[in-house]
This record gives structure tokens, C-alpha cells and sequence, in this order.
């Protein structure tokens, strides 16, 4: 009972490490802002977790399916357009991959019919191209994403990974020490 003024303590110690001790993770639209954070908030991140994130909006909108690509032509804006196709140019992360400093991982389905598999690998191209730290997981049997029906044997290995690559980065201690 007289240790409990020491729970408001510990909150705002938790806040304190939590300020540099920061990782960003996203999926599908949250992947594609995970690379943008860590391109344009270098500094702020000390790691990043991205599924099935898009790293070009031009090649992404261009390679889509066609009755999603005319789903994204709504949403986003046609790819075709020369005025478009300008601001996705400001928009795609791979731009300014040269800004990551921090340790990326990127998982991603071959088999995405929302966004293609190449998004991912240029990414990964890219980082590894300029000596940066990156690991990527390609799963051959998977779509867009990690949920809905994908496999929970894909699940295991992507969240333990995810959890060690975490780890790694944010310097954790393992619970399994």
C-alpha cells in the first residue's frame, strides 16, 4: 500500500525511455508511413517494422490490379495524370531512403494483390544498397498483409521475428533470459 505513489513514478520513467526509445511499425498504409517516418524523422525513431508497405506510389499504383487500381484511382488519384503522378513523386518514401539511419524490417506477401511485392523489394535494395540495416521477410505463400486468413504458422515466425528484431533494436532484455 505505501509503495503505490511509486506506480506515478514508474509512468513517468516509462515516458521518459519511451522518448528515445521509440519504434515505429504499420501495415499496408501504416507500412507505408513507417517509411516515410523513418525518412522523414530520421532522428526520432530508433527502429521500424513495415508489412506490405508501398515505397512508390507510381510503380504500387501502376502495377495494382486493375479492379484495384480503379479502386485506388478514387481514393489516391490516377496514376495517369500527369499532375498526380507529380505529388506521388513527393510522396514515395524511396526518394529519400538515404535519409534512414535506423534498422528497418519489412515483411511482405509475394502473393499481394494490393501492393506488389516489388515495393518491398526495392526497399530492401535500397537500404542494403547504402550499407543500412535491414531484414526482410518474404513469405511466397501470403497477400496483403499478415491477418485475414493468412496462414498462423506465416503469423508465428513474422511476430517472433518481429519481437527479436525489436528487441535487437531497442536494446530489450528477452523474457526468455
Amino acid at each position: 500500500m505505501r509503495l503505490r505513489p511509486n506506480a506515478v513514478k514508474d509512468m513517468a520513467a516509462a515516458v521518459g525511455w519511451l522518448a528515445s526509445n521509440v519504434a515505429v511499425m504499420g501495415d499496408s498504409y501504416g507500412g507505408y508511413m513507417t517509411l516515410v517516418a523513418l525518412t522523414r524523422f530520421p532522428d526520432k525513431f530508433k527502429a521500424g517494422v513495415a508489412f506490405s508497405a508501398v515505397s512508390n506510389w507510381v510503380t504500387a499504383l501502376q502495377a495494382a490490379m486493375p479492379q484495384q487500381r480503379a479502386m485506388d484511382r478514387i481514393e489516391y488519384g490516377d496514376v495517369d495524370d500527369p499532375e498526380d503522378r507529380r505529388f506521388f513523386a513527393e510522396l514515395w518514401p524511396m526518394r529519400h531512403l538515404k535519409n534512414v539511419r535506423a534498422p528497418l524490417m519489412v515483411l511482405h506477401g509475394a502473393n499481394d494483390p494490393r501492393v506488389p511485392v516489388s515495393e518491398a523489394d526495392q526497399v530492401v535494395s535500397a537500404i542494403r544498397g547504402q550499407g543500412g540495416d535491414v531484414e526482410y521477410l518474404r513469405f511466397p505463400d501470403e497477400g496483403h498483409g499478415l491477418r485475414y486468413g493468412s496462414k498462423l504458422s506465416n503469423r508465428i515466425i513474422a511476430y517472433r521475428r518481429v519481437a527479436a528484431f525489436l528487441e535487437r533494436t531497442l536494446g530489450l532484455a528477452t523474457a526468455r533470459q
